[in-house]
């Protein structure tokens, strides 16, 4: 069986079992048209879930902050006009025409522990108009650094501190306009994350959190989640918050290019020529040709729905509307899953990705991305295909490339690197110096994804990486190494449970639910 997939910057055509299964994610669901969104935008905040309208929650003289994303979703980057411009320039519409003195709105990103946004990425996220009006005066990156500007509200009913930006507890109205692609985010992740300090954000980003429990990438059953809602708890008795959440489709591909999340007997005629072309034209081009191809593309992720007003009623709808595109039914557990990852992640949008984050979005992220039980039986085999370059962009993966130079040469265990290495990387001056000053995410950041992968690390038998020349990157990553899929594949059944394979077609993104 023929399997169509990502090895990092090149689409290649891989042989599995002839009795392998291959997953793909369900069509997009049909989204608004850029056109329909300010007044869909508009209609949900006249109409807040949980009850009543942004005007009667303000006033003259009204202190409003609105907060955002960072590009770190919805991505790869959609079309323009971005949705956090058309969003944010209707409530800035609707809060003036309510007698809300455009000198009292605020806005944030909110960047959390990730890299601060440039003013061309800020620009493209939020518009001329925007940027002319606001930037840099009322228009900044949260700064989880900034400790005149962290208020401390003490800790949860477990002792776990909350601190978060001051601006939400000084101002009368918090607005979080936020996109929500996967399970993960949104709901009380918003707020209490995208605006939370180290010390707040390590309760939750701790390897405990997911040693016994897998649930890290949907809220129910989560241990990570139930943290993050406490201290949103706390956050909200010292605030007034509303949230805008705009759940999106799957259309990651323009509509030329969506034949790469069809099975091939769904492909028509023209899809059919191509799908067989694809991997023929990527494999003759050079690296960086291809980088900039694929780099260049843009989503055509579009909303499925637009719902702003308390955060536990909006985000129980966004959840419901989510699972109706993300939802993929299998009918077991399999023992090895084979993976391409494309040169795509959250926390390397302008960049390559780099090997610490090969394996932590694929055990971190598409490992979990599952209802009920794991699409992996335990004692299972993972195999990534990915080259794996030892590339680390000079000011984003500051930390990232110290991390795998200091950290993982010594322990790839979650609960000893943070015993030995968290304390010293997040509290690290220069560090906090490339977090605060030059785009970098901060010394904390790779442990957070690292730590994501706890429960897959010990849950399964093996991880293997194919695409590098050679053992050398794996060996530091402490995986296991093959020169080629098939001998890969002959590795898995030296440990996996039983000889059944499957693969999944990621991007878009999809959850498995096991039958």
């Amino acid at each position: 069986m023929n399997y169509l997939t990502y090895c990092g910057n090149q689409i290649v055509s891989v042989k599995l079992p002839a009795d392998a299964d291959v997953f793909y994610a369900p069509p997009p669901i049909q989204g608004l048209t850029k056109a329909d969104i300010p007044q869909v935008v508009r209609r949900a905040f006249c109409d807040l879930q949980g009850g009543g309208s942004l005007e009667s929650l303000v006033r003259p003289g009204s202190r409003v902050l609105i907060a955002f994303d960072d590009n770190c979703q919805p991505f790869p980057q959609t079309s323009r006009p971005d949705i956090r411009q058309q969003a944010i320039e209707t409530l800035i519409s609707m809060l003036t025409g309510y007698g809300v003195d455009e000198s009292n709105i605020e806005l944030i990103c909110a960047v959390a522990l990730h890299r601060k946004m440039k003013r061309h990425e800020l620009a493209r996220m939020l518009g001329a108009r925007i940027m002319r009006r606001f930037y840099p005066n009322r228009l900044i990156n949260f700064d989880a650094e900034d400790r005149d500007r962290i208020a401390d509200l003490g800790t949860t009913d477990r002792g776990e501190p909350v601190q978060v930006y001051k601006g939400v507890i000084e101002c009368d109205l918090v607005i979080y306009v936020d996109t929500v692609q996967i399970p993960l985010n949104g709901g009380h992740k918003s707020v209490a994350v995208g605006l939370g300090s180290y010390e707040s954000i390590a309760n939750h980003h701790h390897p405990k959190m997911t040693a016994d429990c897998p649930h890290v990438m949907q809220p129910d059953g989560s241990k990570m989640h139930e943290c993050i809602e406490r201290i949103s708890r706390v956050v909200g008795q010292n605030a007034r918050i509303v949230v805008m959440e705009a759940v999106m489709n799957n259309a990651i591909y323009p509509a030329h290019l969506r034949y790469l999340a069809k099975a091939p007997a769904d492909c028509n005629a023209p899809e059919s020529v191509m799908r067989a072309a694809t991997t023929r034209f990527m494999k003759i081009l050079p690296e960086p040709v291809r980088k900039v191809i694929l780099a260049g593309v843009r989503s055509a992720y579009a909303p499925m729905e637009i719902n702003a007003g308390d955060i536990d009623a909006v985000h129980t709808r966004t959840i419901s509307r989510l699972t109706e595109q993300v939802a993929v039914p299998v009918p077991r557990q399999y023992s090895t899953l084979v993976f391409g990852l494309p040169d795509l992640s959250p926390y390397s949008v302008g960049a390559r990705i780099n090997p610490v984050l090969v394996v932590s979005d694929v055990l971190g992220y598409v490992f979990n991305w599952f209802y009920g039980k794991p699409l992996i039986a335990p004692g299972g085999v993972v195999i990534i295909l990915n080259p794996a370059f030892e590339v680390f962009h000079p000011e984003y993966h500051v930390a990232y490339e110290r991390f795998y130079r200091e950290v993982l040469p010594v322990t790839t265990d979650p609960f000893e690197m943070q015993e030995q290495f968290q304390e010293s990387f997040a509290r690290d001056p220069k560090l906090v110096t490339c977090y605060r000053e030059r785009f970098a995410h901060h010394g904390f950041h790779p442990f957070t994804v690292w730590y994501w992968a706890t429960y897959a690390l010990k849950y399964l038998s093996n991880v293997i990486l194919v695409g590098p020349p050679d053992d050398r990157v794996a060996r530091t990553l402490g995986v296991d190494w093959a020169p080629d899929l098939d001998r890969a594949l002959a590795k898995a059944r030296e440990t996996a449970p039983d000889p059944s394979v499957c693969a999944l077609t990621i991007p878009p993104f999809f959850y498995t639910r096991v039958g």
